[in-house]
């Protein structure tokens, strides 16, 4: 059967989803990684750009310092070292470009000495940094940008010189343009916008190309859920080629599969054997208002028809009762009146409504409590004793015994035990022992007064209380069962 409509969108809703969180994640990630690697450029060059500004100031310091340096032989020695920055300082990060550095002398009265030939003029004004004129070690250096397009370093520092043997001191600016490095960075974050663009492009197309492919195994799983029905429940899902955690679902899907198929299987059963226990009350109750109708009787026979049909009726009215009981019992929503009393109370009352019917039988009822407290519903204890009671006076032979006692296990549970001296249950029928109308001997015929509900009751019954209710068993020997209450 084809995927409807519906189911198909899903799918591709998910895929889209998951797209859209691998593109999301793939941007924020670059995005971080290109902001990164961004400012590590533009701190790198920034460093450069200072170093190279420094070093020039510290070269003519020295120069300054070790000659007398004035008039032409000033200005051959600023404009060889401009030509030689032209040649020679050229960015590691953006080779084969020279860095322009311009050069101007001032004297102490700020006086112009020499300057830097340069191409093109610079603009003005340019705010060179100050600095104090005593101070002949330090190097000051901004950034500016007079013109929208244009970018320079700025640097300013005093050294000292001799002229005519006088001590003096010459103010030194130097100007590096910016320009081919900015150019740099401009053509780096288009670069960037491209990689970040492309990249989360790439990973959203690659992010719904393995959803896709990823949530190929749950297509596969839906079109084969599809195709169980009631009669193939043993249908099984995980083909054992699946991912880990499809698998997963489906072994999970698998035992749901098999729960429902137990589940189908026991209502199938519990049909057949409540259309069998039904049937035969109502042929009873047919035949002897056949055999009634037939003739005419006396009101005497009448009487003992009515009555049997009456019998007849209690048993189907007992039956119906215990159904909606157990009905009632197996709802989660169901609530308990649970209080706290003496077991022995309620032994002492079981044991004497039983107790001429057990001597009927030549069968002993003892019971031996020890003081102990439940906390529990006495009126559905009452009838968990009385359906066991029942059922081992049932199975009992003459000069049997049934015990009842109560105790305290290790881990503070209450433990009410019921055993008889009967004709025991065969080992290998006691995990079908509480399904409903499930007998042990099929051959025997069946009691009247049985519906085989009973111990389906007491289950139900210390389910709605969290216990746990536990029978052994051996053939002509006897039966024990254990009722165990959790601690309140």
């Amino acid at each position: 059967m084809p995927l409807n409509k519906n189911n198909t969108q899903s799918l591709q809703s998910l895929a889209r989803k998951l797209a859209i969180l691998y593109a999301t994640t793939t941007f924020s990630v670059l995005l971080i990684a290109s902001g990164l690697l961004y400012w590590s450029v533009l701190d790198h060059l920034q460093k450069e750009h200072q170093s190279l500004v420094s070093a020039k100031i510290v070269e003519l310091r020295h120069y300054f310092k070790d000659s007398s340096l004035l008039g032409e032989t000033l200005y051959s020695l600023i404009d060889a070292e401009h030509h030689h920055s032209q040649v020679t300082h050229s960015s590691a990060i953006h080779p084969g470009i020279p860095h322009h550095i311009f050069l101007r002398i001032f004297d102490e009265q700020n006086n112009l000495l020499v300057e830097s030939n340069l191409p093109q003029a610079l603009p003005t004004p340019l705010n060179f940094p100050l600095i104090d004129q005593q101070d002949t070690t330090s190097i000051s250096i901004i950034k500016v940008n007079p013109e929208s397009d244009q970018l320079f370093l700025l640097g300013s520092a005093w050294a000292e010189t001799t002229s005519n043997k006088q001590a003096r001191k010459v103010l030194i600016h130097a100007l590096l343009k910016l320009a081919p490095d900015e150019s740099l960075l401009s053509n780096f974050q288009r670069t960037l916008a491209a990689v970040l663009f492309f990249g989360v492009l790439a990973s959203a197309f690659t992010g719904f190309w393995v959803t896709r492919r990823g949530l190929r195994p749950l297509r596969q799983i839906t079109e084969t859920i599809q195709n169980i029905n009631v009669q193939q429940l043993n249908e099984q899902v995980n083909s054992g080629q699946w991912p880990k955690e499809i698998s997963l679902l489906a072994n999970a899907f698998d035992q749901m599969l098999a729960r429902l198929d137990q589940s189908f299987a026991r209502l199938s059963q519990f049909s057949a054997d409540l259309a069998h226990e039904l049937r035969t009350p109502v042929n009873n109750l047919m035949g002897t208002a056949e055999v009634a109708l037939s003739r005419d009787r006396s009101p005497e026979e009448y009487r003992e028809i009515l009555e049997s049909n009456i019998e007849e009726c209690g048993r189907i009215a007992r039956m119906i009762d215990e159904l909606l009981f157990l009905a009632r019992a197996e709802n989660p929503k169901t609530e308990i009146s649970c209080v706290a009393f003496q077991i022995e109370k309620e032994f002492e009352v079981i044991t004497e409504f039983y107790d001429m019917l057990a001597s009927d039988q030549q069968v002993s009822i003892k019971y031996q409590s020890n003081q102990v407290t439940l906390f529990a519903d006495p009126n559905l204890l009452r009838r968990i004793l009385s359906n066991l009671i029942s059922n081992a006076l049932r199975y009992s032979k003459a000069n049997g015994h049934i015990n009842l006692s109560a105790s305290i296990s290790k881990d503070k549970s209450v433990v009410i035990t019921i055993s008889d001296t009967g004709e025991g249950i065969d080992e290998d029928l006691l995990p079908q022992i509480f399904d409903r109308f499930f007998r042990a001997d099929k051959s025997r015929q069946r009691d009247k007064q049985g519906s085989g509900l009973g111990l389906a009751i007491v289950k139900s019954i210390m389910d709605l209380h969290g216990g746990q209710v536990l029978i052994t068993s051996k053939l002509q020997q006897g039966t024990q069962v254990k009722l165990i209450f959790p601690q309140n």
